[in-house]
């Protein structure tokens, strides 16, 4: 009897050998002798019979053989043998049958876990998996059960990829004709097609950027080209937009859905199994028509791209005029309560922003020799600005550089306006609108007809049963192409040996590491979608230890620690190259709530495309009166100053309903017991992620501003909830100058028109930044200031060491007048005062904080001759340094003649970056300054 493990005999390309007895080549004759299993014996000539030996063994364990597009089971041996370039396939299953198969009719997928590596991660998630809290009802993890199961991984599946990421590259697709039925933008396009191009692509989304919408493009696109997709989330919420927004009568597709997931989910869609196809017949277009169509989306999607450039350019121009009208307010304040309001008349038609920049740049020329202006200069400025102008310039100095601040506003207004103005124009005339109403139009009908073609034809459709679900699960997913599930059930929603298309994942940045990578197994290419700048997924005491124990007896990368990393963050940890794309239009909340956000968390990344209508009560803030009223987190003050004071007014302006939103859980209960049963929607910031209100009333319950309250994530989700009205209620009590909760206190206050009585004047960030690049130009095109090279080497270096930083909100004007940083001067001697209000008094170099235009840094350069000591200019040194004490300014000087300013610097920068990553509280402060922390030491002092 032939062993099966050795011995192939073919017969006109079959593979008889299981019907064979022996067979015996007869050298001298040139024949086989073959002897059957039933006795007959016959000769063979060598052409009409192969015998092939010394097969290659491949590992059960770690091959899978599909046939015809199913999984071969009971699986015992394989034996690949070869003959020529052709090759065959010998299975050896369980129960002593076999069978053959030609090499090219079956499919063999190879597991990943044949690497070491690969193995020792993948046994890594199965021991975290042990404590993952979710159990079954005999108390047993669930998640375990899942991993258990999995003892064979695709060597082309996403989780190879992310188990191994040195050894698999993600694979690279041709790129496909796309199409958008529903909508889009600049970054939403770019992010699809990142998605149908690679095996492994990230798409940032922002608060109300359209990761929906850029995920239901992506579907659409998919469907067309015949792919299976599971959409997961970590909630329902992200996955029950999907349904809805194709189950719509204008797409009517919820015929390829299927809602699974919970047991409760599964039932209903089985229950809810209609036994035959919707009508499509309206979705019918000819050959021609088809062509038609894919040629005009293809035009449409060129020129379209030309509008987005305009629509971007629209919306930034907004946001300038939305932040300098701000800043005029201020301003005006200024000029107010300084006296320095002047009346300006005559004014030459079509005078420049930069003109009068220009002009600003030599009037401080005067300011820094302490000269008086020229006649030559009062001439050019006539020339510029008109004779109105003329009598102005006899007054003193701080008030004409006060009157070239105020044209500058004016006309750069004016500007601003007329470039908004041009734009809308511009798009009216492109047919913008119009554009984007074609191709998407365009864009559903091709894939209407695409659905046609493939389920058009049919009228009876197949009913599953639960039995079907994991018996033939590829089946049922040609019939419903779209499978929605939760992370943690994507595995077992169908049969565990499932292989979808496309994994799309949303929410991914609250998908712990376990959970996300089971999502990823069971897929071929996978869509990662979410935020890093959001609540990332909670990890308890107990499992964070357990955790940091297990990762530290494995030699892995930092990517892959249970405890730092959501999925989102481990993905693009590990495999940096792979496309990231952020989309930036911001089309969700008012521009004065999304800003704080977007400085503050996003580095001013965000296109804002809502527009500012000058509504009143955008941004308001509460204060409680001082006292301690926080009790075991829950804060009735706060809820008595809600209810009684702010909920009043809300509930008559806000039409799309009203949210509060808390931090912690027994706030949230003491809200429900007080307000009863209402249409308010009560909930913690992490029940609230994912959901957004017209109006958002945030409680921050604390006395002051704890680690908790002062996460970045969660002032980031909180503030971005709200569309149209958003209210923080705080505690009356001082916060920290340095706290998240202080930035955004200050962001309110600056954005109402209300500026905080402190002594330190608010940045006017446009207005210095404009003039701190018109200032380095000037000192370069004007050799008789060559002095002031060593404010450019200066400048260089603080814009560089802030580079380094960007997740800093910081930036730096030079030459910052000291009159209008110091506001209150009525505790100051009457020299101290003249010193301040002289215009030509200026800081150097000024780092501040974006967000709250509150100072961070003065930074003075001091040339060593005019500095030294015992001159004067070291006296009016000394009188600065005491004023910077005073009024809280933080401050250093560098001399010419010094070392190691860049580290100095960067040692201050990463020091309150470091401080700022650990969201450290004010008695944490202390406790470091304590210690000797030069850094720590001033600020915690400034904060007491």
């Amino acid at each position: 009897m032939l062993d099966a493990s050795r011995d192939m005999i073919l017969k006109d390309g079959q593979d008889i050998s299981k019907d064979i007895k022996s067979c015996t080549y007869h050298q001298q004759e040139k024949k086989f002798e073959v002897v059957f299993q039933n006795g007959k014996r016959y000769l063979y000539n060598q052409s009409s019979l192969r015998v092939l030996t010394n097969p290659k063994k491949l590992d059960p364990v770690m091959v899978q053989i599909n046939h015809q597009g199913r999984r071969l089971f009971n699986v015992q041996a394989l034996y690949v043998f070869s003959l020529f370039s052709e090759k065959y396939l010998r299975v050896i299953f369980s129960d002593g049958s076999e069978r053959s198969y030609l090499w090219h009719e079956v499919q063999v997928m190879y597991s990943c876990l044949r690497n070491a590596q690969a193995r020792d991660c993948m046994n890594y998630l199965r021991r975290l998996a042990d404590t993952h809290e979710l159990t079954t009802e005999d108390g047993s993890v669930l998640l375990k059960k899942y991993y258990d199961r999995i003892s064979f991984i695709d060597e082309k599946s996403v989780l190879a990829l992310y188990l191994n990421p040195a050894e698999h590259k993600p694979a690279v697709h041709e790129t496909p004709d796309l199409i958008f039925p529903f909508g889009g933008n600049a970054s939403q396009f770019e992010a699809v097609r990142n998605a149908l191009t690679s095996q492994l692509s990230v798409i940032q989304g922002p608060p109300g950027t359209g990761k929906t919408q850029t995920i239901l493009n992506i579907i659409a696109n998919l469907l067309v080209q015949g792919k299976t997709i599971q959409v997961v989330s970590c909630n329902n919420s992200a996955t029950v937009n999907v349904s809805e927004k194709l189950s719509a009568p204008k797409y009517g597709m919820d015929f390829l859905v299927a809602s699974l997931g919970k047991a409760h989910n599964k039932t209903k869609f089985l229950e809810n199994q209609l036994g035959k196809y919707p009508d499509l017949s309206e979705w019918k277009k000819s050959h021609e028509a088809l062509g038609s169509l894919k040629k005009n989306i293809r035009t449409s999607v060129a020129e379209i791209s030309h509008v987005f450039s305009q629509q971007r350019c629209l919306a930034d121009v907004r946001q300038k005029l939305d932040s300098l009208d701000t800043e005029i307010v201020h301003f005006k304040r200024f000029c107010t309560e300084t006296r320095r309001m002047e009346t300006i008349s005559k004014l030459r038609q079509g005078l420049s922003s930069d003109k009068l920049m220009n002009l600003w740049q030599e009037c401080r020329r005067f300011d820094e020799r302490s000269r008086p202006v020229s006649l030559c200069f009062k001439v050019k400025a006539v020339l510029a600005c008109g004779i109105g102008i003329w009598k102005l310039l006899k007054r003193d100095l701080a008030t004409v550089v006060t009157l070239l601040q105020g044209m500058f506003y004016q006309v750069k207004r004016t500007e601003l306006a007329a470039e908004a103005a041009s734009l809308v124009k511009a798009l009216e005339e492109e047919n913008a609108v119009a554009k984007m109403w074609n191709l998407t139009e365009w864009s559903l009908d091709y894939l209407h007809a695409q659905m046609y073609e493939r389920y058009g034809g049919k009228s009876k459709r197949e009913k599953f049963s639960s039995d079907d679900l994991w018996q033939r699960p590829n089946d049922f997913i040609q019939e419903y192409p779209v499978v929605l599930s939760t992370t943690f059930s994507s595995r077992s929603s169908l049969g565990v040996d499932v292989t979808y298309d496309y994994l799309i994942m949303d929410e991914a940045s609250q998908v712990d590491i376990v959970t996300g990578a089971l999502s990823l197994s069971s897929a071929r290419n996978a869509v990662i979608v979410g935020d890093l700048k959001q609540l990332p997924n909670v990890v308890d005491e107990k499992t964070r230890e357990h955790a940091e124990e297990v990762f530290k007896t494995h030699i892995l990368p930092e990517g892959y620690s249970f405890v730092s990393n959501s999925l989102l963050k481990s993905i693009c940890s590990l495999f940096p190259a792979v496309p990231q794309k952020m989309l930036h239009e911001h089309y969700r909340c008012h521009p004065k709530i999304i800003g704080f956000c977007n400085q503050k968390f996003y580095g001013g990344q965000l296109i804002i495309m809502t527009e500012d209508k000058g509504e009143d009560e955008v941004l308001s803030v509460y204060r409680t009166v001082v006292g301690n009223h926080e009790r075991d987190h829950a804060n009735r003050r706060q809820v008595d100053v809600i209810c009684n004071e702010v909920l009043p007014c809300m509930m008559q302006s806000s039409q799309g309903g009203i949210g509060i939103i808390t931090p912690y859980k027994n706030q949230v209960e003491t809200f429900c017991e007080v307000l009863g049963s209402c249409d308010i929607d009560v909930a913690t910031v992490h029940r609230f992620q994912g959901r957004e209100k017209d109006t958002i009333i945030l409680s921050t319950v604390d006395n002051g501003v704890s680690e908790f309250l002062d996460n970045p994530y969660l002032l980031n989700v909180a503030v971005s909830r709200a569309k149209m009205c958003f209210c923080l209620v705080v505690s009356g009590n001082e916060l920290p100058a340095d706290s998240n909760v202080s930035d955004l206190v200050s962001y309110i206050e600056y954005n109402n028109g209300t500026v905080v009585q402190s002594r330190i004047y608010s940045i006017f960030d446009y207005l210095y930044k404009q003039y701190t690049d018109s200032r380095m130009e000037y000192l370069k095109n004007h050799k008789n200031v060559s002095r002031y090279d060593s404010e450019n080497l200066m400048y260089e270096l603080l814009t560089g060491c802030l580079a380094k930083h960007p997740s800093l909100p910081f930036s730096v004007i030079c030459h910052q007048p000291l009159y209008m940083l110091i506001r209150d001067v009525s505790s100051l001697n009457d020299e101290e005062r003249k010193y301040v209000k002289n215009p030509a008094t200026h800081v150097d170099f000024l780092i501040y904080n974006k967000v709250s235009r509150s100072p961070f840094l003065a930074i003075e350069v001091d040339g060593v001759h005019f500095h030294r000591e015992g001159t004067r200019q070291s006296q009016r040194d000394k009188m600065k340094n005491s004023l910077f004490d005073r009024y809280g300014i933080r401050w250093h000087r560098f001399s010419t003649d010094g070392s190691q300013e860049m580290e100095w610097v960067e040692n201050e920068l990463s020091s309150y970056e470091k401080a700022q990553k650990e969201t450290l509280s004010h008695r944490q402060l202390c406790d470091k300054a304590a210690k000797g922390n030069g850094y720590f030491k001033k600020l915690s002092s400034s904060l007491t």
